[in-house]
Parts: structure tokens; C-alpha cells; sequence
């Protein structure tokens, strides 16, 4: 997400999760964090999010491409308070890891004060893809020379079990390969 710090005049881009609920993105860090100071201020942002699909191969390292999907916010962010905020909590918890929210403790006072959403409308939004294969120039698709796609593909490994926990069994969310 990029925005200018109000108190200094520098500009900043720092990578951040989200989630999109709705007609509206929502975004979740540290109440101390120089950031969400800023937004609890309503400044105006651009939250920016790029999927790479494929890299393209051609056969002039000019026509070399990726295949993506990009999307850009703009808009000023609004603090969500009370059950706002604890829907967004749970929102922005189940799309990192389905059924965490529900099998971990609840966010107690101290978890709720140390921590700000927001939601940042989709009212303003520009998006660019590309997709298919190289674009060579017409000599150079007779070069005996290898052009393509070549596919990324994202998986989720198996879960570890950190060295300090109590329980050994990983629970069944854990396991779910249909994340998005």
C-alpha cells in the first residue's frame, strides 16, 4: 500500500494483507504502527495487488513478459469500530488460514486495543491483466530458439508443528488445500 506520511511529507509503500468483504477491502495492523496512525487520519492511499501467473518466455530477452492480474485501490480509509471490527477481525483471519477464527481463542480487550481496521471502499478501482503467450517479433518465430509459458503454480506445503506447542495433532483447518 503506498501513501505519504501527513507529519514528514515521504511517500512509502509497505506490503500488507487484505481481505475484500463485500464493496470494500479491509486492512488490519498495529495501532502503534506509523501506517495505521496515518490512516486512522482518513489520508488518501493506493492499495496496490499483483498476482504473477506465468512467466513468458520469448525469444528476445526484449519480449520476455509475465502473465498477472493487477488491481489498483484508491480511497481514504475508515476505522471500523465495535462489531465492525470483529467481523472484520474474523473476516481478515479466516481468509488467511479457513477456521482459525473459530478454533483459536478469541481476541481478548488487550488484542482489540492493539489492533486497527480498517475498510477502504471500492469505489475508485483500475485493474490491467495479461495473459497468453510471447509476442515475437515475425523474424525471429523462425529462430530455432524456445519460446513459452511457463506456469506458476501455488501450493500449500505440509503443516509444522511449532516446537513449543502442547497439542501434536494438527487440526483438520490446518490441512485444507482450498485456500485462495
Amino acid at each position: 500500500m503506498g501513501f505519504t506520511d501527513l507529519d514528514n511529507g515521504k511517500n512509502f509503500v509497505i506490503p500488507l494483507g487484505f481481505v475484500r468483504d463485500g464493496e470494500r477491502i479491509l486492512l488490519h495492523g498495529s495501532t502503534g504502527s506509523r501506517l495505521f496512525m496515518q490512516l486512522a487520519r482518513g489520508i488518501e492511499i493506493c492499495v496496490t495487488v499483483t498476482r504473477i501467473n506465468a512467466l513468458v518466455s520469448a525469444r528476445t530477452p526484449v519480449h520476455c513478459s509475465m502473465n498477472y492480474d493487477s488491481v489498483m485501490i484508491f480511497g481514504n480509509a475508515k476505522v471500523l469500530e465495535d462489531e465492525e471490527k470483529t467481523h472484520a477481525m474474523k473476516q481478515l483471519s479466516n481468509k488467511l488460514i479457513p477456521g482459525v477464527w473459530e478454533y483459536t481463542r478469541p481476541p481478548n480487550s488487550k488484542d482489540y486495543a492493539g489492533t486497527l481496521i480498517v475498510e477502504v471502499p471500492l469505489d475508485k478501482v483500475t485493474a490491467k491483466s495479461r495473459s497468453g503467450g510471447p509476442v515475437d517479433e515475425d523474424d525471429d518465430t523462425e529462430l530455432e530458439i524456445w519460446a513459452g509459458i511457463i506456469p506458476i503454480e501455488r501450493r500449500l506445503g505440509s503443516p509444522i508443528t511449532s516446537p513449543d506447542s502442547k497439542v501434536s495433532k494438527i487440526p483438520a483447518h490446518s490441512m485444507n488445500r482450498n485456500w485462495s
